[in-house]
């Protein structure tokens, strides 16, 4: 894996992207609004995911070629299969497809029909670009949202909900290292967040 940032702005950008993690969290959602304790887990879970992926730092995976489909792609290595999926799940729920439309594009005139507007080819280019994170996070959330178990309290099984469900057993991650992961950025971002804020 690269090294993180080393660069003075890490905090900064690790904080964005909690930012990111917690809007999406409380914006993208089923049925009904989660609850803030529920927001919270979800948003946890994807700044875990995202720092045991690529430890925020890079938006393809390095093999077996930039160009193509195979492998991850964006901070949450989303790949080909789960976007299609998500694409199509989006299709047959208008609701949450509303709701992600208004978190993505932050825009009342954004089309909601954008599913079909892009090619998959198209969006695998869009999350090779850097900082583009929000169409990567979303993905990573409707990938975790098409699984009707929910996300579990304590980072432990955090790390291990990922693994199953995300990770799969063919992947390298192990719940040690993930968990290892969190800690390492959750560090560094901790101390500029106010106490038990989920934004």
């Amino acid at each position: 894996m690269d090294t993180f940032l080393a660069k003075p702005d890490e905090v900064d950008h690790l904080k964005r992207i909690w930012i990111l993690c917690c809007q999406c969290a409380v914006t993208v959602y089923g049925t009904r609004p989660p609850t803030a304790a529920y927001a919270e887990r979800t948003a946890r879970l994807l700044f875990m995911t995202g720092a045991q992926e690529t430890g925020f730092t890079w938006e393809r995976q390095r093999s077996p070629t930039f160009e193509g489909r195979v492998g991850g792609f964006g901070k949450w290595q989303v790949e080909p299969g789960s976007i299609t999926d998500s694409l199509d799940y989006l299709r047959r729920r208008s609701d949450v497809l509303s709701r992600a439309t208004q978190w993505l594009f932050n825009d009342p005139h954004a089309p909601a029909n954008w599913p079909d507007l892009f090619t998959l080819d198209a969006l695998l280019w869009a999350l090779r670009l850097d900082d583009n994170d929000k169409i990567g996070l979303l993905f990573a959330r409707l990938h975790y949202m098409r699984i009707s178990v929910p996300i579990p309290e304590s980072l432990e099984e955090q790390a291990g909900y990922y693994k199953w469900w995300y990770n799969t057993k063919y992947g390298a991650a192990t719940v040690e290292g993930t968990l290892e992961n969190y800690r390492r950025y959750w560090r560094l971002l901790a101390p500029t967040l106010k106490q038990g804020a989920v934004i």
